[in-house]
Parts: C-alpha cells; structure tokens; sequence
C-alpha cells in the first residue's frame, strides 16, 4: 500500500533522524595501540587516520605503536589504560573478554571475514583479526640465483641449500633467536607435524606432548638441527630483528621462517619485491606442499572507552576500506577482498594443502601458563635451542605439563 505525502514525509524525517544520530556517536577522540612500529615510522597509520578522519570529520585518531607489545601492554590492561581499539594478548582467556572489550556483532561484519569465531565467547563476537596471513619460506631469489639453487620443496633441500649457502659466507636462515619472538614459528609449525590446526586443545589430555615422536618434539628438533648446524646468525644473545631485515635486503641473509607479513618490511630496507620469493616451509620430505593459514593479532574495543562508535568504525574502516592489508603483507581478512601482494600468487602457485590454524582453547593456554610454557613468545623455545641437552629439555617439558595438569 502507498504512504500518503504526509506519512512518507514523517517517515523521511524519522529515517534521516535516526541516521543522523547514528553518524553523530561517530566523533571526538580514540587511541589507537598497535604492535607494527615499521607501519607508524613510514606514515602508513598516519594516513590511514587522516582517512578515517575525512570519513568522520567530527572524529581524531592518535595511533600509538608499541615494541614488544605482548610483554610492554601488560602493565596498561592492569591499570586499564589501554586505549579504546587495541590487541587482544594471546594468553588472555576468553572468559575475561567482557571485563575489558565490548562486543563487535553490531559491525555486522562476521559473515564476511576469515577466523571471525576466533574471539568469541558466548555469543559475542570480541575482535577479528587485523589480516591473514599465511606462514612459509621468506627467500632471497637473488642469493638463490647466484648460488644456483632452486626454491627447496623437502627437508632435505632446505638443509643442503642450508650448507651451500652457509659455505658462501651468507647466514642461511635467520632464527633471530635473540629476539626471541619470532621463534613463535615452531609453535605454528606443530600444526603441520600433527596435520591438525586444532592440535594444541589435544594437549590438555597429553601427560607427554614433547615424547619422541609427537608434534611438538618434531617441530623442535628442525628448530635444533638448523641452530646446532649453524645455520642460523651466530649471536644468539642480543635482539637483532631489525639487523636481521638489512641484512637480508643486502644478500647476507637467504631465508626466514615467517608468515607474509614480513615481505612489505623487507622491501622498505631497499631490496626489490622482486628479489622476494615465499613457497610453504618444506618441514619434511613429503614432497608435498602444505601451507599454513593464520589469523594474526585480533583487533578489539575497549569496554571503558568514551566514544565506542568511533572506535568501531576505525575496526571497520581497518578491515573494509583501508589498504592494510596489502600494505601490511597479508590477505585480507575480508574474504571477498584480493590481495595484490606477488609473492601471495607464488605461494598459492605451489597449490598448498592449507591447514587453517584454530584458536586455542581456554584450557590449554590456562596450562600452558601454569606450566611456563609462553606460547606464542618464544622465550622457552630459545631456552631449548641454546641448552646443549635437548633429550633433557623435552623431559624438562614433558615433566612441567604434566605439573600443570596434575595441580
């Protein structure tokens, strides 16, 4: 039935209205934490704000970057300083996700993104992530070229491409031990030995998750041998991750374990994209290719923030309308958006079986902090790398989880 010009010029008002004052929650001040320092030095965030900030002329974004934001934000969330959009820490249990961030659902956006469960509970919806990124081999095809090697597809390629490159004078494969950090991706790794992106939850019912034989103790004993052979940089004490970046833009370095994101890093230390090769990390000599797909940190609201429709539009406008992720080095989040990175194609080329890694469970970070076992940070697996008793060490590791089950 037609509205008459009265009833449809009321309906016009309420509608505009109403828009209007869903438009005016969208205003004042956020702070915005990041952990990609790189991203705020090149100007990347700053113009992304004045974007948002165009969109949103009543709003201001102040972009904070944070080194080592697992150890150095956990002081803020104590305190509840923590700005309105932030990162959810890795090792916070989901339980605790409404006492410090407010539900995203409203965005609308699940339906439409990778790993939106991720940062649930109950119902809700906490964070999404800010990209997706799959996990591989970082080479220099320009050292690859004049040591007249080809991209490895086994072990036993990566190793003997290893020893040639180590015989060249050239650092095969940075662990960057030192940072620590990084060396997350011997976690991440375990889901390719167990051929299981949900693997960790087993664990809460293994007395033994590090015996010889099983996932864990797999993925480490790679991470020994290629640290023993000397086939990672020689100082292993101080954190030289940003050294580790020139120095593979200078040919010094061949080859990283990491995920995508490092690729826009490498190429803003001078050496050409085209000098970047990613293929899956060949962890066995399967001679079959298999990748993984991972979700990266999630991007939350804080609960107590003073202009939470701003600090959800900025979510939205990140995923949905910026180039972060292209800039950032990953596929985006947003399943129906491409990416344009190359090396993306050239990972995809090798026609990976992807294993989609799935959130850990709130039982198994709760014993993993109760065993010391900073999953996703690297510290213990440096422990085990520069202990000269590996045998001793999965003992050590086996006997801790076991600890922590029993209490």
């Amino acid at each position: 039935m037609a509205l008459s010009s009265p009833l449809r010029i009321l309906v016009l008002v309420v509608s505009l209205t109403l828009t209007g004052a869903v438009n005016a929650q969208i205003g004042g001040s956020i702070t915005v934490y990041v952990n990609r320092a790189d991203l705020q030095e090149n100007g990347s965030f700053r113009r992304w704000a004045r974007e948002f900030e165009a969109l949103h002329p009543g709003a201001k974004v102040t972009v904070v970057a944070v080194p080592n934001y697992e150890v150095a934000m956990v002081s803020r969330f104590e305190a509840r300083d923590y700005g309105d959009v932030m990162m959810v820490p890795r090792d916070m249990p989901r339980a605790t996700y409404p006492n410090f961030f407010l539900p995203l659902n409203d965005l609308g956006l699940a339906d439409d993104l990778y790993f939106a469960d991720t940062w649930s509970h109950g119902e809700h919806h906490y964070a999404y992530s800010q990209g997706v990124s799959p996990e591989g081999l970082v080479y220099n095809k320009a050292v690859f070229k004049t040591l007249g090697l080809e991209p490895p597809q086994t072990l036993d390629e990566l190793l003997s491409a290893a020893e040639t490159i180590k015989a060249s004078g050239r650092i095969p494969l940075a662990l960057n031990v030192g940072a620590g950090w990084p060396l997350q991706q011997w976690d991440k790794a375990v889901m390719i030995f167990a051929d299981d992106g949900r693997y960790y939850d087993s664990m809460t019912t293994d007395l033994a998750p590090f015996a010889r034989g099983k996932p864990y103790r797999q993925s480490l004993a790679v991470a020994k041998h290629l640290f023993e052979q000397g086939y990672s940089e020689p100082d292993f004490i101080l954190d030289s991750w940003e050294q580790s970046k020139q120095a593979f833009a200078q040919g010094r370095i061949a080859m990283y374990f990491l995920g995508s994101w490092v690729i826009p890093q490498l190429v803003s230390e001078g050496i050409p994209s085209a000098d970047i090769g990613f293929i899956p990390f060949p962890l066995t000599n399967s001679n079959e290719a298999v990748g993984i797909l991972n979700y990266d940190w999630g991007i939350a609201v804080a609960r107590n923030s003073r202009n939470p429709a701003t600090a959800k539009a900025w979510v939205r406008f990140l995923l949905t309308r910026s180039d972060f992720a292209d800039v950032a080095g990953f596929m985006s989040t947003v399943k129906t958006r491409t990416s344009s990175t190359p090396q993306l194609t050239e990972y995809m080329s090798t026609q990976p079986r992807m294993i989609q890694a799935q959130p850990q469970s709130t039982e198994f970070i709760r014993l993993a902090n109760k065993a010391g076992l900073d999953f996703m940070s690297g510290s213990y697996i440096r422990d085990i790398l520069i202990s000269p008793d590996f045998e001793g060490s999965m003992d050590y590791w086996n006997r801790r989880w076991r600890q922590a089950q029993e209490k």
